[in-house]
């Protein structure tokens, strides 16, 4: 739980310096692709910590506290700040490639926010406890029924621009980020002792 925590601390203060800082500071640090791609490199990392407004953070920590604390747990925290910084990266290649073959009009308009590594932490939970309820829109389904429904939406959305301002190719490259990083855990982990014995054998029920 302190690793979701301390993530939740830093994207709410680096929203205060948004605020503090102004257009400058969210220009310099949210993911651009062409200004990226150009050589700002940092900005693959940093446009996760960014958010648009108070919604937006709101909705992305309260997801992060709601899978990440059982995510943090089944995975132990090293594996866990992994997959979450991991998704989050993905989540920008796959954001830049897509918008590239999809939509390359739209290189120079910036990506921010904490979604691509929170959907690649929802994708780990429905890989880990696909039968698990979680709800979609007030209906009750399996977790892995329930990533898979998000990252039909996300690509059909991304394809369509049925959902303007919201960046769905980078929705589901975190999760598609996740899928993998679960799939190569999954066939080349082994257990050390019984205790994570037990864990792997719940994994993927």
């Amino acid at each position: 739980m302190r690793v979701t925590l301390a993530l939740i601390i830093i994207n709410v203060m680096v929203f205060a310096a948004e605020i503090i800082y102004g257009d400058a500071f969210i220009q310099a640090f949210s993911l651009t692709p062409v200004i990226a791609l150009s050589g700002a490199w940092w900005q693959f990392l940093t446009y996760m910590f960014l958010h648009a407004d108070p919604l937006h953070i709101f909705f992305n920590m309260f997801a992060l506290f709601m899978f990440g604390v059982v995510m943090e747990r089944a995975l132990g925290w090293k594996k866990y700040i992994f997959l979450y910084i991991l998704s989050g990266v993905g989540s920008a290649a796959f954001y830049i490639f897509l918008t590239l073959t999809f939509l390359p009009g739209e290189m120079t308009v910036l990506m921010l926010g904490a979604s691509g590594a929170v959907y690649g932490i929802l994708a780990a939970f429905g890989f880990m406890f696909p039968k698990e309820v979680i709800y979609i829109y007030f209906i009750p389904l399996p977790a892995m029924s329930a990533v898979f429904i998000f990252a039909g939406i996300e690509l059909v959305a991304g394809i369509t621009g049925v959902m303007p301002g919201i960046a769905n190719f980078g929705h589901l490259g975190g999760i598609i980020t996740s899928a993998l990083v679960m799939l190569v855990w999954k066939y080349t982990s082994k257990p050390r002792n019984e205790k994570e014995l037990r864990q792997y054998q719940f994994y993927w029920e």
